[in-house]
């Protein structure tokens, strides 16, 4: 597999883990007390209101992500290979990404036999195994080398494009838009679909809503199994 072949298969393999942020971010929101756990900053505003209106629930449950998400991140940079190991940052990905497939699975076979609306302790243990996942997709997701997009917080990414957009502008002289800044917005197109699809899911009554995490995060590992063959 040529070079050029590699970097689309890293480009496609973010846009799938952007995917299942939206996907993600959505569905936790929506099926599990109005919690994120993809979107840390979002989380820690919610936890910071709760706490000044005294909504000890939702508090709670904003800590369980918090925590459970930091707990994923550490998860993850402890299995990741060391970086002087040959073909390191792929097969960290890759490594991770099983992982974060596995855990995803075990979420969608609790929230299939749970009771809808999820409440109490079940609740707690699906948010638990969501925003695990998203802490180790965030570290997977540094392993890539695509410098300037982040999976699960799309601040970085959105303000690089509206820089490289800015100095564009008339009388500015600057380079033309590499293939990069395309995948940034193609990534950020990647979040919104998952976002959509899982909303629309839930409006319908769809268990698939539960399955597009697992999904696209298995599409992505598929991605990064083909690249190590080539």
């Amino acid at each position: 597999m040529s070079a050029g072949q590699h970097n689309v298969g890293a480009g496609a393999a973010v846009t799938l883990m952007c995917l299942t942020s939206g996907a993600t971010d959505v569905l936790s929101y929506l099926t599990l007390g109005h919690i994120f756990t993809s979107s840390m900053t979002g989380v820690m505003a919610l936890l910071i209101i709760a706490l000044a209106v005294g909504k000890r629930p939702t508090a709670i449950r904003a800590g369980i992500s918090i925590a459970s998400y930091l707990v994923g991140g550490a998860l993850a940079a402890m299995l990741r290979r060391p970086k002087h190991a040959p073909d390191s940052a792929r097969r960290s990905v890759r490594r991770l990404l099983i992982v974060e497939a596995l855990l995803l699975a075990v979420y969608c076979v609790i929230a299939a036999s749970a009771p809808h609306p999820v409440t109490g302790a079940l609740r707690d243990i699906l948010i638990v195994l969501s925003a695990m996942t998203m802490g180790i997709q965030s570290v997977a997701a540094r392993q890539t080398h695509e410098q300037g997009i982040t999976t699960v917080v799309l601040n970085t990414t959105m303000t690089s494009i509206v820089v490289a957009l800015t100095e564009r502008g008339p009388g500015r002289r600057s380079k033309p838009l590499s293939a990069h800044f395309g995948l940034k917005i193609i990534a950020i197109a990647g979040y919104v679909t998952g976002a959509a699809v899982v909303a629309a899911a839930l409006v319908n009554h769809w268990f698939a809503a539960d399955l597009v995490p697992l999904a696209a995060t298995c599409v992505a590992l598929t991605l990064y199994l083909r690249r190590s063959e080539g």
